[in-house]
């Protein structure tokens, strides 16, 4: 059993390594991590989160809360790439 669970392992450690799955896999840990690191209350006044080429857009329904976000985008990113252990996000935009 031992032998099946290390084979099943390295199997999908191996899928999971391919390029466009990996890149795939960073977008749907990065777009997790503004909900996780921002909070439950500035989600729900997110409309749209997506990740490309290490920029990060996120739509914000309040104008308000979009420039005040937009004042601490540094320390955004920094929480952000903290979450993450690496440094996946330079740039933030906030639409």
């Amino acid at each position: 059993m031992d032998f099946q669970t290390n084979s099943l392992k390295n199997i999908l450690k191996r899928f999971v390594s391919q390029k466009s799955l990996q890149k795939g896999m960073t977008n749907v840990r990065v777009c997790n991590a503004w909900k996780e690191v921002m909070g439950d209350n500035i989600a729900k006044y997110t409309t749209q989160i997506r990740f490309s080429r290490k920029t990060l857009f996120i739509g914000i329904k309040s104008a308000a809360l979009r420039t005040e976000l937009s004042y601490q985008s540094d320390i955004i990113i920094e929480n952000l790439n903290k979450h993450l252990n690496g440094k996946y996000v330079k740039k933030i935009i906030l639409r």
